[in-house]
């Protein structure tokens, strides 16, 4: 058995590949009539497609405007396999990636401290089950980095996010038969990858899901996700403050929501997105440094998921996600969010920005009848 994620949330399933994903660069929209948005164009060149078969991006990073990595995984050969690639400032180019699961292997987020200090993390499966999955550039490869699965569990890494290069966090959950789904944290040190306790709430007759992460310094880091019981799913909060993690009171507007990525510019401003379970409606949610609170966000006809946020000051921040299906975009100005033109495709995974002029957002669009990895930039 093998769980896997897909578009309405956690689901258990056979040992097989997960809900593929992806796209092309069609239908570039103009972002000039957004008022919400600062950025003058979407613009971008269509990212490089390693098989005629179903590829996606879920997660991208920037350390300057020719140094961009994107993650995500390919289907080909009947499994899952490990996906990264590079955008130069002309073009994107594949890097070949580890992909030690003969079952499938899977990539989910990646975040770089440096141009030789890149971290990607996933899951991978064999014959034992499902395990979490570190990769490393170190400017020339891509090399595995041995990390932590709890015993007799599907485990699984959703965020990556990084202090320091000698401070990484990686976020996710473990599965048992015995404990249902529980959040799983761990710590890279600079030398290996080591368990760190975290709560979950509810205990075994709960399950726990971490899939997204923010931090701002060694003492500050944020974990979201969801707590779902038998009959509803709630938002779920974790803090470290320098020495453990601890749940955080965060509201569940409509009695059943789940959050799925964060972002944080410091210790009094931070998001964290979402959606209501049944995908009617996004769910934003803002720290202010003493409470979370449901900040208004739009939420088009049709269905509504927001799967990434990036926040670069108290008055930018991005989220993306997908309506109808489609992609979506949605803006923040410093007062209100606001939905912006957003490419044809059929959903945002990640978002990564800079400053208010300078994003990137990654997910799939579909092409011919297979999905393509799609990479768009606001500039």
């Amino acid at each position: 058995m093998r769980y896997l994620r897909s578009r309405a949330g956690w689901l258990v399933a056979g040992l097989a590949a997960p809900l593929a994903l992806a796209g092309g660069l069609a239908g570039l929209a103009p972002a000039s009539a957004a008022t919400a948005a600062p950025c003058v164009s979407l613009t971008g060149a269509p990212p490089f497609v390693p098989s005629n078969t179903d590829n996606t991006f879920t997660g991208v990073t920037e350390i300057s405007p020719c140094d961009v990595w994107a993650a995500g995984f390919d289907l080909s050969g009947g499994a899952d396999r490990s996906l990264t690639e590079h955008w130069d400032g002309s073009a994107w180019t594949q890097f070949p990636a580890p992909s030690p699961g003969p079952d499938g292997s899977v990539l989910e987020d990646v975040r770089a401290i440096s141009s030789n200090d890149v971290w990607a993390v996933g899951s991978f499966a064999d014959s034992s089950g499902q395990h979490t999955l570190a990769l490393h550039w170190d400017g020339s490869q891509w090399s595995q980095v041995p990390s932590f699965s709890p015993a007799g569990t599907f485990s699984q890494f959703r965020a990556v996010r990084a202090a320091s290069t000698n401070d990484v966090w990686a976020v996710g959950s473990s599965f048992s038969n015995a404990t249902g789904f529980q959040t799983l944290i761990e710590h890279w040190n600079g030398t290996q990858w080591s368990q760190v306790t975290s709560p979950n709430p509810g205990g075994s007759s709960t399950n726990n899901t971490l899939t997204g992460l923010a931090v701002t310094s060694t003492s500050n880091a944020w974990a979201v996700g969801t707590s779902s019981t038998a009959t509803a799913d709630h938002t779920l909060i974790l803090r470290w403050n320098g020495t453990q993690w601890s749940q955080v009171t965060s509201p569940t507007p409509d009695g059943n929501d789940q959050l799925r990525s964060a972002s944080a510019t410091s210790a009094s401003n931070a998001w964290a997105v979402g959606a209501s379970t049944d995908g009617s409606k996004t769910l934003i949610l803002h720290w202010n440094g003493t409470s979370w609170n449901q900040v208004t966000s739009p939420s088009p006809t049709g269905s509504n998921n927001l799967f990434g946020v990036a926040a670069t000051s108290a008055s930018n921040a991005w989220a993306v996600g997908f309506t109808g299906p489609g992609t979506l975009i949605l803006a923040w100005n410093g007062k209100k969010w606001a939905k912006v033109p957003s490419p044809a495709g059929d959903q945002l995974n990640s978002v990564y920005a800079i400053s208010a002029s300078n994003a990137w957002a990654v997910g799939d669009a579909l092409a011919g009848g297979v999905r393509q990895p799609l990479a768009i930039h606001c500039c």
